[in-house]
């Protein structure tokens, strides 16, 4: 434990080769994986299955296709058409979204590929899906510009919208962070929970 906090705090790729190195033991020790603890994840953009992005989650358990519970703007901004969830409850539409199930290191994965927590967050809303309700982690945009409020609010994200979304690859050599300024209100602070 100690280690692993040490690891995180100093490199977080360290962190992940030392979760693949303990699962890699614990198979070897035919210790059970069932005590591996499971998240539910909601994505609703360019992760979800048949989206540009859906290869990374490949081998994922899906838990299935689900809504969330309250109304949430899903919009489109930056100048590569990219979807995000503003947290502002009660505005908007019950967003459709696929549900997975994720182990530590698959969250580390999502993390990264999100930016989080400098990008999108990382919050808990309740999601229903298969008749049942689960609190799920989604990505959020929660530093947002004022203005993305004026932006069409969708309830799911489609082949449509998806056809305008410009891949990481195919983006111009700017600076990485340089597309986030079409969106993010650096003034604001995270939400945390």
């Amino acid at each position: 434990r100690r280690k692993a906090r040490l690891y995180s705090e100093r490199d977080p790729s360290r962190l992940h080769c030392l979760f693949h190195q303990l699962s890699l033991a614990a198979l070897l020790c035919n210790v059970s994986t069932s005590s591996v603890k499971m998240s539910p994840v909601f994505v609703y953009g360019t992760l979800k299955q048949g989206f540009p992005n859906a290869h990374h989650l490949k081998g994922v358990a899906m838990v299935g296709v689900g809504s969330l519970v309250d109304k949430y703007p899903l919009v489109i901004g930056s100048r590569y058409h990219i979807p995000y969830i503003l947290p502002v409850k009660g505005t908007g539409n019950r967003i459709e979204g696929d549900v997975y199930s994720v182990n530590a290191e698959q969250m580390i994965d999502l993390d990264s590929l999100e930016g989080y927590p400098d990008y999108y967050n990382r919050i808990v809303l309740p999601v229903e899906v298969n008749s049942k309700i689960l609190d799920c982690s989604v990505y959020v945009l929660d530093r947002f510009k004022d203005s993305l409020l004026t932006h069409p609010m969708y309830s799911i994200y489609t082949e449509q919208h998806s056809a305008l979304y410009v891949r990481p690859d195919a983006r111009s050599n700017d600076v990485v962070v340089s597309y986030r300024v079409d969106v993010m209100d650096y003034s604001k602070d995270s939400i945390r929970q």
